[in-house]
């Protein structure tokens, strides 16, 4: 109970103002009504427990794993200039195909999404770190070494985009040694 205390603590303080005050029971109906719900018995409803294992404590904090830091410059760096600061890069045709994608794109914190029309928005990333998304839906844990289409349709449901998806999924694929290993091969004349 010490660690709870110490973090409802700490999250106070990011507040201005922060009480806590008690209801009286004459007071908290809905309350009261829901616990006379939960009281009634069900005999028509089939008795399930289901119990859940939690092996973590909801104190400890969570850590983002397998972040990729791209060293040089990649395709988003101009477009999340541009949204960042405004700035164009050099050359007019440049500053027009910024000028013409950047609407696509939104900037949240440092990470850079693509606008969805009809999901959610997808985090884009860098060549380095597509290489590992495609190798861990490809062959990775769940890996069932699809074809690249089914891979890159995987990738996309999972939320993630970046401009060549379709022809780096496909040419990372072609050399997967597995798949060259395990492919059927043709008995045609």
């Amino acid at each position: 109970m010490q660690s709870y205390l110490a973090l409802v603590h700490s999250l106070a303080d990011a507040f201005v103002d922060f009480r806590i005050s008690q209801i009286p029971r004459s007071q908290n109906n809905q309350a009261d009504v829901l616990s006379k719900l939960a009281a009634l018995t069900f005999d028509h409803l089939e008795k399930k427990i289901l119990v859940e294992q939690v092996f973590t404590k909801s104190t400890e904090p969570k850590t983002t794993i397998a972040y990729v830091e791209e060293e040089e410059a990649t395709w988003m760096t101009d477009i999340i200039e541009f949204l960042r600061t405004g700035s164009l890069p050099e050359g007019e045709k440049e500053a027009m195909k910024i000028k013409v994608k950047a609407p696509n794109y939104e900037l949240r914190g440092e990470i850079l999404y693509r606008k969805s029309y009809l999901g959610a928005s997808l985090r884009c990333v860098g060549p380095k770190e597509a290489a590992m998304i495609i190798d861990e839906v490809h062959k990775g844990s769940c890996g069932l070494h699809s074809r690249w289409r089914t891979v890159t349709e995987r990738i996309k449901r999972l939320g993630y985009y970046w401009p060549r998806m379709y022809a780096d999924t496909a040419e990372r694929i072609r050399v997967c040694q597995e798949c060259q290993l395990h492919s059927p091969v043709s008995r045609a004349p």
